[in-house]
């Protein structure tokens, strides 16, 4: 037997807590991000880059975080090299951008490293 409560009575249990900056939202996922990852745990890692990036999907630090736990955590250097152009486009090929060089390096060090096929 299915009861419903009276109307208007379970609105007095929600709970109105202010809501969190995307900014600091996104801070939080990708400080979890990047200790799951010290941790080894990166399934864990890149759910909450993912999360990160569904917030803001155009900040290049959380590109570069996912990057980076696809190319050391996953060995999958396709996504890591997709994700690497695409940091260093969205910087504008500024080499003065840190997330720009910090990509750029990583595809070098890519290009350089043999691959597994």
């Amino acid at each position: 037997m299915k009861t419903t409560p009276p109307p208007g009575k379970l609105t007095s249990l929600r709970i109105h807590a202010p809501r969190v900056e995307r900014s600091a939202e996104v801070d939080l996922y990708l400080k979890r991000a990047r200790l799951a990852a010290d941790e080894e745990r990166f399934d864990v890692a890149r759910v909450f880059c993912e999360k990160a990036r569904s917030i803001e999907p155009e900040s290049l630090d959380v590109l570069f975080t996912l990057a980076q736990i696809c190319e050391i955590g996953y060995s999958d250097g396709d996504t890591a090299i997709a994700l690497y152009q695409k940091i260093i486009a969205k910087a504008g090929y500024d080499g003065a951008n840190p997330f720009c060089a910090a990509a750029r390096e990583a595809l070098a060090g890519l290009a350089t490293s043999p691959r597994a096929d």
